[in-house]
């Protein structure tokens, strides 16, 4: 063989080594590339729909919370007009004593069959027991016995009606209160000392 055509061939199998070579290095670097964009872009993918579910999940949490404010306004108004008119109705002698003792005989059960969950301290429990006991309410005491029974109220009335009945109890002896004493808070009598 001749020298000249071995030294072509050898430049040309330099030339093939070489440019496969590349060849290989190039498609290994682009797969390489390819790899790392691909992760990238399932990366921001993924974050962006993590950032999208958060987004979802506050917005529904908003919704809820403005939904539950405006539950709770409307419960509020629907029980500040009931009182309203319990109010009007013990004005009017609608209710008797017996209304007035049945609502007292579901106060006092309501009372003892409260468990832990009951928002009332021991104190406002006794208190209260000891205000739907009495018969002649100051405005003063009326007006605890509304607070407690509210209170009482707010907590239980999706678990029984009576505390429903409760709150209607106080909202009377609050009546009857401000008919007895004209409106005026009751003033304790002055001790000399």
């Amino acid at each position: 063989m001749d020298p000249t055509l071995i030294e072509y061939l050898a430049g040309i199998v330099t030339i093939v080594g070489t440019i496969v070579g590349f060849t290989h290095k190039f498609v290994k670097d682009t797969r390489e590339d390819l790899r790392r964009e691909v992760e990238e872009l399932r990366s921001e993918m993924n974050n962006g729909f993590k950032e999208l579910r958060g987004e979802v999940k506050d917005g529904f949490e908003e919704l809820r919370n403005e939904m539950k404010g405006g539950f709770n306004r409307l419960v509020n108004i629907i029980i500040n007009t009931n009182e309203i008119m319990i109010g009007y109705l013990g004005l009017r002698g609608v209710l008797n004593q017996g209304d007035v003792g049945f609502l007292r005989t579901v106060i006092e059960g309501l009372a003892t069959t409260i468990t832990t969950t009951n928002p009332l301290t021991e104190a406002e429990r006794k208190r209260l027991l000891e205000l739907v006991d009495k018969d002649d309410l100051t405005i003063e005491e009326a007006e605890e016995l509304y607070r407690l029974a509210r209170k009482l109220y707010r907590e239980y009335i999706e678990k029984t009606p009576d505390a429903a009945y409760a709150l209607l109890y106080a909202v009377i002896k609050r009546v009857e209160a401000y008919a007895r004493h004209g409106g005026q808070q009751t003033q304790p009598p002055k001790t000399q000392s």
